[in-house]
């Protein structure tokens, strides 16, 4: 089964559409989840919530690709629940994570939409080595500690923040490149 014929069976309004995301994307989501919550409950309280939202938003939405669509509900899923479980007190690995990347990123908001940001990204992303693609999305899009990292890739934890210093200052200068007011 492809991401197409679960979108169709979204579109369709049948139950299986969920089921059927569930059983091929559900532990990669739940991953996602878990490196973010750091709960199992947490998790999949979670995973109940972005397949709710998935059933609310497709459609009108029709994902071209359901991972990535079911992956972003789950990480806004479980900003919304750090928020609210903490509203004084974000979560450290939150904060780290966004004051590591706001030095090359400008708030969406103000330049651009989050889907111009995404194409930049994308592009900027393929340009990269493969192992320096994995760092960087194992670190900024699954939230993996730069020790699950090194041991992800065997790399010393000293290369593995060297390669993300260095890749953040090549996406700054690639934005800038573009255009983008970092």
């Amino acid at each position: 089964m492809n991401d197409m014929s679960i979108v169709e069976m979204f579109y369709s309004r049948s139950e299986q559409a969920v089921d059927a995301a569930a059983k091929i994307y559900g532990e990669r989501l739940r991953r996602l989840a878990m490196s973010f919550l750091g709960s199992e409950q947490d998790a999949e309280e979670c995973l109940n919530d972005v397949y709710m939202k998935a059933w609310r938003s497709i459609p009108p939405n029709k994902p071209d690709d359901l991972f990535g669509y079911l992956a972003r509900l789950t990480r806004c899923t479980a900003f919304d629940m750090i928020d609210k479980r903490s509203a004084v007190k974000r979560s450290a690995q939150l904060v780290e994570l966004s004051s590591e990347l706001e030095e090359c990123i400008a708030d969406p908001a103000e330049d651009m939409s989050g889907s111009e940001l995404a194409e930049l990204m994308d592009s900027f992303l393929g340009s990269l080595k493969p192992y320096k693609r994995r760092i960087f999305v194992l670190r900024y899009f699954y939230g993996y500690h730069i020790a699950e990292i090194s041991q992800q890739t065997g790399f010393s934890e000293s290369k593995i923040n060297t390669v993300l210093s260095r890749t953040r200052k090549a996406l700054r200068e690639y934005l800038k490149g573009k255009g983008v007011d970092v």
